[in-house]
């Protein structure tokens, strides 16, 4: 080029009151590093409900010559970009002053480590979250500081286990004591919060414009579009072209999903907020997870958000019917949990497991200079068990993907020994001695460069943890 020139991080094309986030480009870099690739740090946290069948998840070997277990066979492909963390207890949620609410009390605490208030008004108190510690953190740098989004909506009150406020069950981030953070069920409102802005609502006695702000956001920028890729490179131009695709993908789908206004694929419909329970929802359910894992892929990609949580379902869930895309399953998923179905039992745990390998598929195929977008990201994969029928509270389900920007080793098992005293909470499931979650928790802010002396606490406010697990640091 004859002249300098430079785009920054949060480039954006604008036109006619829509904008779009581009992706990292090798000219956004500054000239003294143009060789280094972007080095955006995310953090996600996807949640599925009920706990694993153990004996199917656990490696039975540690270090990095483990075999696959049974349940992981979808993550194959991926086993150098995850490491199993086994033995981590959830103190916490075995600390209440009374029996039952186990579900409730490990899915409030799973990200803030605090243990929550029996309620099941709207006067709760728990903690803030992990991924909001980051988000408060570097909320400064994308348009929206965190995104949650989830299979089903639900209400931040009433009696949703044993007299736990189902705020708790339904969410795993918190942005205070008292404020959860409700998720998003709709890809297609979760795609315009995103990438869709300055839309008019419509004026009586006017014309209803709406169609024209509901196109295709690449037919509205694709003119600034066109000026910007005369000034890039050959490299950037080939990415350029990718992640447009990828987004007219991504629109296209949702168009044979949900026939979006202005676009073929059918009759038009009214897209309004996220409905409060997904019965009320068409989409067949593997079908809206796999398109709410787009959204945060693309999220994540184009830099709108570094820090997302996905829960599958609820805590608890006796709510969803699997029979209509997992052949043989006529239960409940918790249901099944206390049964003897484990063929249906595992049909289902697989059948999430899958949705997760699809997640981060997606990640690793988004190409950041020689590294990707799941290298440069934390995600957890967890539940609020290790083993629902038992509730254990002691050896929960744990895999980290990602290698956290280079700061985190992946294709191990780390597995952390349990006390052997006994369990203090009313469960008996609970012991302040075994290496507690909240130990993981500060190993994810040592990647983001947070230096957080302890996290989380038992009843007296006693901290319960106190340092990163070095075994999964650089």
């Amino acid at each position: 080029m004859s002249s300098p020139f430079r785009l920054s991080r949060r480039a954006c094309l604008k036109g006619l009151g829509v904008s779009m986030a581009l992706p990292a480009l090798e000219i956004m870099t500054p000239a003294r590093a143009h060789a280094q690739a972007a080095t955006a740090l995310r953090f996600l946290c996807v949640y599925s409900p009920n706990g694993f069948l153990m004996d199917k998840w656990t490696p039975t070997t540690t270090g990095t010559t483990w075999a696959t277990p049974p349940l992981l066979k979808a993550l194959e492909p991926y086993r150098g970009d995850f490491s199993m963390v086994s033995g981590l207890g959830n103190y916490t949620a075995s600390i209440a002053t009374r029996f039952g609410g186990s579900h409730t009390r490990a899915t409030g605490s799973l990200l803030t480590q605090c243990p929550i208030s029996y309620t099941t008004g709207t006067n709760v108190m728990n903690g803030i979250s992990l991924d909001q510690i980051i988000a408060n953190a570097i909320k400064d740098k994308t348009k929206f500081p965190s995104m949650q989004v989830g299979g089903r909506a639900g209400s931040l009150s009433g009696d949703c286990e044993d007299g736990y406020s189902c705020a708790y069950n339904n969410n795993i981030s918190w942005a205070g004591p008292t404020t959860p953070m409700s998720k998003q069920v709709n890809p297609l409102d979760v795609f315009n919060r995103l990438f869709m802005t300055g839309a008019p609502m419509p004026m009586p006695g006017k014309p209803d414009n709406t169609a024209l702000y509901q196109k295709s956001i690449l037919d509205v920028v694709n003119a600034r579009a066109d000026v910007l890729r005369k000034r890039l490179g050959r490299t950037d131009r080939t990415k350029l072209e990718e992640y447009f695709n990828s987004v007219r993908e991504v629109e296209q789908r949702l168009a044979r999903q949900v026939a979006m206004p202005g676009m073929p694929g059918g009759p038009m419909c009214t897209i309004g907020a996220p409905p409060k329970d997904n019965k009320d929802m068409t989409m067949p359910f593997p079908q809206q997870l796999d398109l709410l894992s787009d959204m945060i892929a693309l999220a994540f990609q184009c830099d709108v958000t570094r820090v997302a949580t996905h829960m599958f379902e609820h805590a608890f869930s006796d709510v969803r019917s699997f029979t209509s895309f997992l052949p043989g399953v006529t239960g409940r998923h918790h249901q099944i949990t206390h049964s003897n179905e484990a063929a249906q039992e595992e049909k289902i745990d697989m059948f999430y497991i899958d949705r997760f390998a699809y997640l981060l598929g997606k990640l690793k195929n988004m190409k950041e200079g020689d590294k990707t977008v799941l290298d440069n990201s934390v995600v957890y994969f967890t539940s609020e068990f290790g083993d629902g029928h038992t509730h254990n509270h002691r050896k929960l389900a744990m895999l980290v993907a990602g290698k956290g920007g280079g700061k985190l080793k992946t294709g191990l098992h780390v597995s952390y020994p349990l006390d052997p005293g006994t369990g203090t909470g009313p469960d008996g499931l609970g012991n302040p001695r075994d290496t507690q979650l909240g130990h993981l928790h500060l190993t994810t802010l040592a990647c983001f460069g947070i230096n957080q002396p302890t996290y989380g606490q038992d009843d007296k406010g006693v901290p319960i943890a106190n340092k990163p697990l070095s075994e999964l640091l650089v």
